[in-house]
């Protein structure tokens, strides 16, 4: 799963009472597969003593802890992992989630799934595409921080080069169907390679022969077609924002041209076509450092903006009250904060706590605001303490009104 916004909101759609949250790190590696098992063993058993402590009926424990169990001996299932694993366990579903970092390590038993730990990946885990675009080859690539990956285009009415777009013109050009053509700026007989089994043509560019066309237009013609041809990929992909990697005036060129709107200003410079994917990701990893690193400042421009207005606050009674009427923009956690207590509905205020033994009216307030702002299509935002609006805040909030 590519982990988006939209996928923990649907985490939390169905109405539960008891719900088994696991994280563990896990070895992408097929020869250490045995260790990701091992850890979920390890997990499992975790699971199982809260369960009892939660007085569940026997059979109620074994019918929760039956299809986790299963998926010990699934050899297949532990050889492609990746980085994480965070697996979500109710009365009626199963869902596990692969994930290309290394979740902090936990196990809950609770009335929803614990979700923090998603969010905290959804940062560096944030999806972006790079086009990795020459005259010679055209390459789609989706990547995080952490992991990359190319898609397949071979679907799609695309030229995969300058040569390719430029036959296709030609082709339809009714003076070509009839003259053959050599010399400078003309075509060679076409020759079957073994890669694509499609012939390849030649061309020159010499400001002469049949054609006027520039290099510069049949290279805006083929930008525009390959353009045109991913808008649908990119939509299937969410419509992740985009990073160039070309030569300089092959992407100012493209910049110019396309219709995407996430494309962005940033791009990795110089010719991909010999760099492989995970070449491309280091290069790109810098952009997304930084996009990230702006995306925080933003968030906290905003609450000091909103706050002379009223509309932010850093108090934790306030944060989760508002989150739970729908009324938080934007929350902000600090990393690693958990603060346990009671949030009653009626009198809206929280009642904190030590963490559960088997009580389950006691929350994580952290979880439950986030749950509450993702449910209702706020954003959430985990920050490092020292990024934090207040270094004694474990949460903030701009809010809507």
């Amino acid at each position: 799963m590519h982990l988006t916004p939209d996928d923990v909101r649907a985490l939390l759609s169905e109405d539960q009472t008891t719900v088994v949250s696991i994280y563990i790190t896990t070895e992408p590696k097929a020869y250490r597969s045995e260790q990701n098992s091992l850890r979920f063993r390890s997990a499992l058993n975790n699971a199982t003593r809260q369960l009892e402590k939660r007085r569940l009926a026997r059979n109620e424990i074994h019918k929760l802890m039956t299809p986790l169990r299963g998926l010990l001996d699934d050899e297949r299932f532990w050889l492609h992992q990746g980085n994480g694993l965070a697996l979500f366990r109710s009365e009626s579903n199963l869902e596990t989630v692969r994930l290309a970092f290394q979740p902090p390590e936990s196990v809950r038993v609770a009335d929803a799934p614990y979700v923090v730990p998603l969010l905290e990946g959804l940062e560096t885990g944030e999806r972006h595409a790079i086009l990795a675009i020459s005259a010679s080859a055209v390459r789609l690539l989706s990547c995080t921080q952490d992991d990359v990956e190319e898609v397949d285009t071979d679907d799609l009415k695309m030229p995969r080069s300058l040569a390719e777009a430029m036959r296709y013109e030609d082709l339809q050009k009714p003076e070509t169907l009839h003259h053959p053509t050599t010399g400078p700026g003309r075509a060679v007989p076409r020759t079957r390679t073994a890669s694509t089994g499609r012939g390849d043509r030649k061309h020159g560019f010499h400001g002469h022969g049949e054609s006027d066309t520039s290099e510069k237009t049949y290279m805006a013609n083929f930008l525009h077609q390959v353009d045109a041809a991913l808008l649908r990929r990119l939509h299937e992909l969410g419509s992740p924002p985009m990073i160039l990697a070309a030569v300089d005036n092959v992407a100012a060129m493209y910049q110019g041209i396309s219709k995407y709107q996430p494309l962005t200003n940033e791009v990795i410079e110089g010719s991909p076509d010999a760099l492989r994917p995970e070449t491309l990701l280091d290069r790109a990893r810098p952009i997304l450092e930084e996009r990230l690193r702006s995306k925080t400042d933003a968030a906290l421009a905003r609450f000091h903006e909103l706050a002379a207005q009223g509309r932010a606050t850093a108090k934790l009674p306030e944060v989760v009250d508002a989150a739970d009427v729908g009324r938080v923009e934007t929350l902000l956690v600090k990393r690693g904060a958990s603060v346990w207590g009671r949030f009653d509905a009626t009198s809206r205020e929280i009642e904190l706590s030590e963490p559960p033994e088997g009580n389950s009216d006691v929350n994580d307030l952290m979880d439950l605001a986030a749950r509450r702002t993702l449910t209702n299509h706020g954003t959430v935002l985990i920050l490092d303490p020292d990024t934090m609006i207040d270094p004694e805040a474990q949460a903030a909030a701009t809010l809507r009104y």
